[in-house]
């Protein structure tokens, strides 16, 4: 099967929702019902998208249809398309400017986020902007399903599946460090040189099970012997929720540095530096679809992005 210009030319919106119900029905009859089409009008825009693509996009069998891998490719390429045709249509409905749909993680919130927006002057511009925090997982599914238009924070390269992986484009902001802290008048901070042996057994604020941090911390332990932490409380994806607690409930705790505002709580806590504990540094970027990273909303914002993390890696050297 080779690819035909023709029949490119003639796909429709409802040809490329054809994969979508064909994923979610199994079924061509199904689909001629969702489609309000008969079956043999389906089975025809089937084979116009296959000779359109060149490829096979389902396997036909007794028990129904179900997508290839390239088929499953091309969902998740034109699902992200038309959840973004959507989202315009739903602005302009309202009579509303462009909407940037951003994912990221609350560390971000305290830094990073607030200064690439005063770049961008919002307030003042036409572009308005949809912040949705979460873990990284969720935040890169979203992205692949054209439910954000872009996610800046943390990416396991390793963690992300290969489906996802190639839909997206990257840029490297900038790489912070986990830190731990307690209160002031905690007794580890008392020590001179605290061991990891000597955050065992005192309640710590911790994040969730699924969050990268707490996997990076609670591997580390492990790697000096001193494993079990007692998570006497958990927060999902909220560092400034884990040292209000820490300090509140004279706990200890995990966040990014990048989390820390200076203007807050400084001498409240302590930051730990803890002799024979080595925690991997975290890298920030910038992940977008290769569809959307041209538009010149999207670049603008990058380029904003660039320049918030030049300002803060700048000003942590200095200090």
């Amino acid at each position: 099967m080779t690819h035909s210009p023709l029949h490119y030319e003639r796909l429709r919106l409802r040809h490329l929702r054809l994969l979508q119900l064909i994923d979610e029905h199994g079924s061509l009859r199904s689909a001629a019902s969702a489609l309000n089409l008969t079956q043999p009008a389906v089975s025809q825009m089937l084979k116009d998208l296959e000779f359109a693509m060149g490829v096979p996009l389902v396997d036909r069998s007794v028990r129904g249809v179900v997508l290839t891998e390239t088929g499953l490719l091309a969902l998740r390429r034109s699902r992200s398309g038309l959840a973004t045709l959507d989202q315009l249509v739903r602005e302009l409905d309202a009579g509303q400017t462009l909407s940037l749909r951003i994912g990221t993680n609350s560390a971000l919130m305290y830094n990073i986020i607030p200064e690439a927006l005063r770049l961008l002057e919002v307030g003042r511009s036409k572009t308005r902007f949809q912040l949705k925090t979460g873990l990284v997982g969720d935040m890169v599914e979203a992205l692949s399903e054209g439910e954000l238009d872009c996610y800046v924070g943390r990416l396991d390269w390793d963690q992300v599946p290969p489906r996802i992986a190639r839909l997206l484009t990257y840029d490297p902001l900038l790489d912070t460090d986990l830190i731990l802290i307690c209160p002031v008048d905690h007794p580890v901070a008392g020590l001179e040189t605290p061991r990891a042996r000597d955050l065992v057994g005192w309640p710590w604020a911790m994040p969730s099970r699924e969050s990268n941090n707490r996997i990076v911390l609670e591997s580390a332990m492990r790697s000096t012997g001193a494993a079990g932490l007692t998570a006497a409380v958990e927060v999902s994806a909220d560092p400034n929720g884990l040292i209000n607690l820490a300090l509140a409930l004279g706990m200890l705790t995990c966040v990014p540095r990048v989390a820390l505002n200076e203007h807050s709580h400084a001498r409240d806590f302590k930051v730990l530096d803890v002799a024979n504990l080595e925690l991997s540094s975290i890298r920030i970027g910038f992940a977008t679809t290769a569809e959307l990273r041209q538009m010149p909303e999207i670049a603008d914002l990058r380029e904003a992005m660039l320049r918030a993390a030049r300002t803060w890696t700048a000003r942590t050297n200095e200090g």
